[in-house]
């Protein structure tokens, strides 16, 4: 798909958390093609990773959003269906509709791509454009990417499915936040769904605060020009730990990308409150408090 004439680059990858995700919950990883402007959605690992390979036409895109691997009495399958002569892939839980494409229109079933759910709070919205010709059918969680295509002349079509909700965490208690989440809206135009680095671009922009769009993984924040960097907490800053790093003694940054993480909460003890994000959580982000000892001599990167 083509989004007002700019197409999509590079994603920047962050921490690869190593915490034990629910084996029935899959990552639905998005790529997109130079040439054809079409998003391919997969759960497979390995064909998200080999692509590019096979033809460098194609860009992963990272997370998009997650759902059931496995079917029960709570999920719909979702399907995936080819045009041989085009190229294009449609997504669709309607039986009915891969019948037609298959049947009438020579569309090949690629079958079962993954399971929805029945009902959750998190709807999958698909919009058209005949104009954008092998993208035309396009699907997304992002009520923000939803209504900014349709601005832009597309089609809405509707909930396609609902995607796989993972639980918001509660704040620890005795802390609080000072302004709330408004996750509908945060982008991953450059930074992958439930990366570091697309949590915390997109949580300053709730405090009005903004970081550049290619900041890099998550240990290269820190080293980005005309951004002021302390080694000690700044309230609402982004905190950069370099690769292989312990955060707090809980777990350990990637060993290639490191990690950022958004400072929530600076109590008079010096200890700070973290929220963060990383496709090994459990959850869509983690709170995490540091104590002043473990957040001494980090590095705070102030935003604009």
């Amino acid at each position: 798909m083509k989004k007002g004439g700019a197409t999509l680059l590079i994603i920047l990858f962050c921490a690869g958390i190593t915490k034990a995700v629910d084996a029935d919950v899959v990552n639905i990883y998005r790529l997109y093609n130079k040439v054809s402007m079409e998003h391919l959605y997969t759960a497979s690992e390995n064909e998200y990773t080999k692509l590019p390979y096979i033809s460098n036409d194609w860009v992963r895109e990272g997370v998009n959003f997650r759902a059931q691997n496995k079917p029960t009495n709570d999920t719909n399958p979702i399907y995936r269906v080819y045009n041989r002569q085009s190229g294009e892939h449609i997504y669709t839980s309607d039986n009915n509709e891969v019948r037609v494409l298959t049947t009438k229109y020579s569309w090949k079933n690629e079958g079962i791509a993954f399971y929805s759910q029945k009902q959750s709070t998190k709807p999958v919205y698909r919009v058209y454009n005949a104009a954008a010709g092998i993208g035309s059918h396009f699907v997304t969680m992002s009520s923000y990417e939803k209504d900014s295509l349709v601005s832009r002349g597309w089609k809405y079509e509707g909930i396609a499915w609902y995607a796989f909700v993972d639980p918001i965490p509660n704040v620890p208690a005795g802390w609080n936040i000072s302004a709330p989440r408004n996750i509908d809206r945060y982008v991953t135009t450059t930074y992958s769904f439930k990366d570091c680095t697309w949590w915390v671009y997109n949580r300053a922009k709730d405090f009005g605060i903004n970081y550049g769009a290619y900041m890099g993984n998550g240990q290269d924040w820190a080293n980005q020009p005309g951004y002021q960097v302390y080694t000690s907490p700044r309230l609402h800053s982004a905190v950069s730990f370099k690769a292989g790093a312990s955060v707090g003694g809980v777990w350990n940054t990637s060993s290639v990308a490191g990690h950022v993480a958004f400072v929530e909460a600076i109590r008079p003890d010096g200890s700070i409150l973290l929220s963060q994000s990383g496709a090994g959580f459990s959850t869509v982000f983690n709170y995490q408090v540091l104590t002043k000892a473990q957040a001494e001599g980090l590095k705070y990167v102030v935003g604009k």
